[in-house]
Parts: C-alpha cells; structure tokens; sequence
C-alpha cells in the first residue's frame, strides 16, 4: 500500500510557520524538499513535527475568520410620478444639419501594376525567330531565339 503524502505548504500551515521554515527543516533532516510545492511522504511529516516540536516552532493555528457575507442592498423606493397640472407644449427638437461630405483620400496598399516592357520580334530566315525584351529589374537586354 502506498503511503500518504502532504505538500509542505499543507505542513506549514498544520504546523502554523512559515512555508520557508517547513523548507529548512526538511533539507536540514536530508527529506529532498525544493519549494513549497513538494510533496513529503507521512513518515517523513512526522519527523518533521518532531523537529518543529522539539525546537519550540509550533504555534497555535488560527483559523481565518469567514467574511461575512455582504447585506443585500435596500431597494431604493420608486419615485412618485410627477403629475402636471396644466399641459405643456413640448415643441419638436429641430433636426441637425447633415455634416457636409469629406473628400475621401484613396490609399492603395500596393502601386499599380507596371505594364509588361515592349517586346521586340525579329524574323531571321524562314523558321528562325528572335525575340528581344527588358525588364525593370533588369535593364539589359534578353534574347531568345526560337
């Protein structure tokens, strides 16, 4: 049967210390103990309460009070209608002036496409054709010959 485990920071507050004290006792009984987190097996908790006990570091825990809950708030009384003796005219609220229209500013995300260079198609002999062309990423002239 496996035995038990307890976190040190469940020991620590067992034993009302500090986390860091449940820590230092542990790594100074050689019980492998890294942060608060740890687990310890319940043989080795024990010794750990001895330890605490035998150096006077157990105090008296304290269970933290409850919060009481908050009262509901009071429902705050309906306000009484108010009642006009003698009608009132309302008159129409006259209707705001349409902003005028702003130019709108067309932004294009990319600039308009380059039309392809002009090609240059030359006829040498009856089955021979040449074509010659540039780009803007490259300026010097390409040949193809087909």
């Amino acid at each position: 049967m496996a035995t038990k485990k307890i976190r040190v920071y469940e020991l620590a507050r067992e034993l009302g210390v500090d986390n860091a004290v449940i820590v230092e006792l542990s790594n100074e009984l050689k019980i492998g103990v890294k942060s608060h987190s740890s687990s310890i097996d319940e043989p080795s908790a024990d010794r750990v309460r001895r330890l605490a006990d035998s150096k006077g570091l157990r105090r008296e825990v304290v269970p933290e009070p409850e919060p009481e809950p908050a009262p509901a708030p009071a429902p705050e009384p309906a306000p009484e209608p108010v009642v006009a003796e003698t009608p009132v005219a309302v008159e129409p609220a006259p209707e705001p002036e349409p902003a005028p229209e702003r130019a709108r500013r067309v932004v294009r995300s990319s600039p308009q496409p380059i039309p392809p260079p002009p090609r240059l198609q030359l006829s040498v002999g009856p089955t021979t054709l040449l074509t010659c062309w540039t780009t803007p990423s490259s300026p010097e002239l390409s040949a193809y010959v087909g």
